[in-house]
């Protein structure tokens, strides 16, 4: 298949390869190995894989830059309650959690291949429901609810494709290309954020006509409302499209030949799955001519860690009974009993420290840029009255030429947009870009020490920048900090929690790992969801909330994200084990999943010291 200038090699279903022929296992487990290095960077996994992300990505910051939209139509001139806006901001973390816990798992149970895609119908029949919701006639129904029965369903959609992109990717990856190849998949994520915004700001100029530009109008027409409301609609279904492109191209792609090897027992399966995709590829048998033959590869995975006498029969095996007991009795053996669950307590607690300052600086950009540029948030200075049995009235309390920083209902959507330009997208795009080519030659796990490491000292001179300096003085100077933390994000801890995970967990186990590990980090991000909307700081007698206007707010927000950046530093350093050789090369996935991390490895040698005479 040819896509642009690409050549994209399928995996057509009756297609008879060559294949290796060799009876010893060691022999066919290095024949594997030889078959997946030998395929080169996978252009066809990254691209259906980073498509999938991209849509995520980008139906989870389209949520941010729509929330202005959404008070207008149907709060405005009242202001949205706090607690159903954090509910809303939350709806698709949660959701996410049960998604990566539930795709991750059952991808562990039937098998990749089986889950991959699932995982995009059910976001796109959420973004589908997201279009359609509705108050109904006359308010007869609450878009609050539909809006986060929607929204908690996508978040399933998006949560379950970081497991299976993120295992997939990491399975079909040569040993030298895998860190590229799945910091090449996450940076869709901040693509998906630039898409995301460009998105939002065309749509918004495309409806100007209709959204008043003039400061002195404080109310919002019928018209401007038929404007704001299309205009968010047509935001959030965009993101239906790049998901449907990624459940095209992963129709193209074979179960993973790890899973095919190591799980479902079919090693010369695996091989020819990869000569598939990769392209015919003629080699010798045993006897030394090109032998061709038609392998069966079961669909069921058949657990061998079966005990001494247990009988199994392929009826057995087809119970979820059965493979929950066998999956089951393979993770405590591997996680408790070998010890390596504090490997992924490591991973998790990385990612889960991580997501509390890393979303709230993100998902919640309509908060953070309206503080930085000193704006009033849409409708914050409005004088509004209320007479019985009519419509309540609203005037602009401040000219403007008396507020320079009052904006009109359109100034203030669309600055939102282009605001968040500068402050997410483009230092994403940029610390994203880097890391691809850091990751090629560096440790991730040394890459995400550092990068904890200094996003202390960023959220430390941010935070005392945003305390100290007042007014206008402070948007330039915080938006190059602003800035610096974005890239220290995405070329740090942000790139390398996603592939770490993906990374140092068995086979038999990657997916639900990896899950584990990434609803750690949305459980972070939605505990500090709360902590956002409602912690207030008190300084001097002054009390300083989410709806103060002002950046004295946001900058205790700022500094109290160091103390998670410390522990997550020294997490990684004592929990998480290293990926790489001392040269710097990667090891195989097979090696990385029988190290532990450095307090657990330092533990095990003093056990296994002899003792002195």
């Amino acid at each position: 298949m040819r896509f642009m200038r690409w050549e994209l090699k399928t995996h057509p279903k009756n297609r008879e390869p060559q294949v290796l022929q060799i009876p010893d296992r060691e022999q066919r487990t290095i024949a594997l190995r030889d078959a997946v290095d030998r395929g080169g960077f996978q252009k066809l996994v990254v691209f259906s894989a980073g498509m999938g992300f991209l849509a995520g990505a980008y139906e989870i910051f389209a949520t941010s830059l729509i929330m202005p939209m959404i008070k207008l139509v149907y709060y405005y001139p009242d202001k949205m309650p706090s607690g159903e806006e954090t509910l809303l901001r939350c709806a698709t973390l949660i959701g996410a959690m049960v998604g990566q816990l539930a795709f991750g798992f059952l991808a562990d149970i039937y098998g990749r291949r089986k889950m991959y895609g699932l995982e995009l119908y059910v976001m796109i029949l959420a973004i589908v429901g997201i279009v359609m919701s509705s108050s109904g006639a006359d308010g007869s129904m609450s878009i609050f609810g539909w809006l986060f029965a929607w929204r908690f369903i996508m978040g399933i959609g998006i949560g379950g494709d970081y497991p299976l992109s993120a295992t997939i990717t990491a399975e079909f990856a040569p040993t030298i290309h895998r860190a590229r190849m799945l910091a090449t998949v996450f940076y869709m994520q901040p693509v998906g954020y630039l898409l995301a915004t460009l998105v939002t700001l065309g749509v918004t100029r495309q409806h100007r006509a209709n959204i008043p530009m003039d400061l002195a109008i404080a109310t919002c027409d019928n018209s401007c409302i038929h404007a704001v409301d299309r205009s968010w609609r047509i935001i959030i279904g965009v993101g239906a499209i790049p998901a449907v492109i990624a459940i095209f191209f992963r129709r193209k792609i074979p179960e993973s030949p790890l899973y095919t090897a190591d799980v479902i027992n079919q090693l010369e399966g695996a091989i020819e799955d990869m000569v598939r995709l990769n392209g015919p590829t003629p080699t010798p048998d045993s006897n030394g001519a090109a032998g061709s033959r038609e392998m069966r590869v079961p669909p069921i995975p058949v657990i061998d860690n079966c005990h001494a006498g247990e009988v199994i029969s392929e009826e057995m095996v087809e119970k979820f009974s059965y493979r929950l007991k066998t999956y089951w009795r393979s993770f405590k053996d591997h996680f408790v009993a070998k010890g390596f669950g504090w490997s992924l307590l490591g991973v998790s607690l990385a990612w889960l420290l991580l997501d509390t300052s890393f979303y709230a600086l993100g998902s919640s950009s309509s908060t953070i840029v309206t503080s930085i540029f000193n704006a009033i948030p849409i409708g914050s200075n409005l004088n509004c009255t209320d007479v019985a049995g009519q419509e309540k009235t609203c005037t602009v309390m401040d000219p403007k030429h008396e507020n320079p920083d009052a904006q009109s209902l359109y100034g203030a959507l669309f600055a939102n947009s282009w605001r968040s330009l500068i402050l997410v997208c483009s230092g994403s795009l940029s610390g994203g870009f880097g890391m691809i080519l850091l990751i090629k030659s560096h440790s991730p796990r040394l890459i995400q020490i550092w990068g904890f490491l200094l996003l202390i000292l960023i959220f430390l001179t941010a935070g005392l920048l945003l305390l100290l300096v007042s007014g206008d003085h402070v948007t330039i100077p915080v938006t190059i900090v602003y800035f610096i933390a974005q890239l220290a994000f995405e070329m740090g801890p942000n790139f390398t929690t996603f592939i770490l995970a993906a990374e140092i967990f068995p086979t038999r186990h990657r997916a639900f790992g990896h899950g584990i590990a990434a609803a750690s980090g949305k459980l972070g991000a939605a505990i500090f969801q709360v902590f956002f909307q409602f912690v207030k700081f008190h300084n001097k007698g002054v009390t300083y909330g989410a709806t103060t206007k002002g950046t004295k707010w946001l900058g205790f927000t700022v500094m109290c994200f160091i103390p998670t950046m410390i522990a997550g530093a020294a997490v990684t350093w004592l929990l998480v084990p290293e990926t790489r050789t001392d040269g710097g090369d990667p090891l195989a996935l097979d090696v990385l999943e029988n190290r532990h991390g450095w307090l657990i490895a330092a533990r095990n040698r003093r056990r296994t010291r002899p003792a002195m005479p």
